[in-house]
């Protein structure tokens, strides 16, 4: 059972949107959360093109919310976690997570963790995954720092000892038991994207990842692999703009709100004194 969304972000805003797990980490993930959104209408128009409806990347629509449509390409995809090792700048970049679909019955978590700290400093980026929540080719920018990678990751939504949190490059199985087995697929694809390169806005291929997750443990009957349980692309580009706060930033606004609060209410108790004088 999920905490209510405005008891737990309140928590969220004071310890700095630090995520501290228990067992499968749903529990303490707020409900609700859903920082993906529409991107651009260049990049809507190039996306659909090659993700979605036109499916000019591998011929089949990516764009899928249950097993009756899912693409069947994603079973020959490359098995094990992506090798995204060339793609960080030393000097800080941007990763885009566009979401592509779902097969899960189960209402899964997805976000991602900034190396270094690591786990635990989970941060979700949507929670309570349902169909049509995120709407495919709606996406998400995470900017890193100088030194930092990140790495994206499922939190099982289902029942605790069936699932567990499972990352995309690299960093291992998570409250899985003894599971260890691999829970990605993943395929290289370059995409046609707008973006900000540093100094103008341009149109050019990018290198694209494409990751499929497995959200069950292998000592579970319903360990299927198929890996199409939460699909989605990342694409590696230089940092970017950003038209909303980083999710880091969260806990000082938190903060700044709070301060905020308790100034206003001082202020209307040295009113009613005054007026009782």
């Amino acid at each position: 059972m999920k905490t209510s969304a405005k008891l737990m972000l309140s928590a969220v805003f004071a310890a700095g949107l630090t995520f501290t797990a228990n067992a499968q980490i749903g529990a303490p993930f707020p409900s609700g959360v859903n920082l993906f959104s529409s991107p651009s209408a260049t990049n809507l128009g190039l996306y659909n093109a090659q993700f979605g409806v036109g499916a000019s990347l591998f011929g089949q629509n990516l764009y899928f919310d249950s097993t009756d449509t899912v693409p069947s390409i994603i079973s020959t995809w490359a098995p094990g976690q992506a090798d995204v090792s060339g793609y960080w700048q030393a000097g800080g970049g941007a990763v885009k997570a566009v979401y592509l679909g779902k097969t899960a019955e189960w209402e899964n978590d997805f976000g991602y963790v900034k190396i270094p700290p690591g786990p635990p400093s989970y941060v979700p980026l949507v929670t309570d995954v349902t169909s049509g929540n995120p709407v495919s080719g709606y996406e998400h920018v995470v900017n890193y720092g100088a030194g930092e990678t990140l790495d994206f990751f499922v939190n099982s939504g289902g029942p605790v000892g069936e699932g567990g949190l499972f990352y995309a490059f690299g960093l291992s199985n998570e409250y899985a038991g003894t599971d260890a087995s691999i829970h990605t697929y993943w395929a290289l694809a370059s995409v046609l994207t707008n973006y900000w390169d540093g100094s103008a806005w341009v149109t050019d291929f990018v290198p694209t990842i494409l990751v499929g997750y497995e959200d069950a443990r292998n000592d579970q009957g319903i360990y299927d692999e198929d890996f199409n349980d939460f699909v989605v692309a990342f694409q590696f580009l230089p940092a970017q703009q950003t038209a909303v706060p980083e999710p880091s930033t969260y806990g000082l606004i938190g903060a700044s709100v709070l301060l905020g609060l308790v100034g206003y209410r001082r202020f209307k108790s040295s009113r009613r004194q005054a007026a009782a004088t």
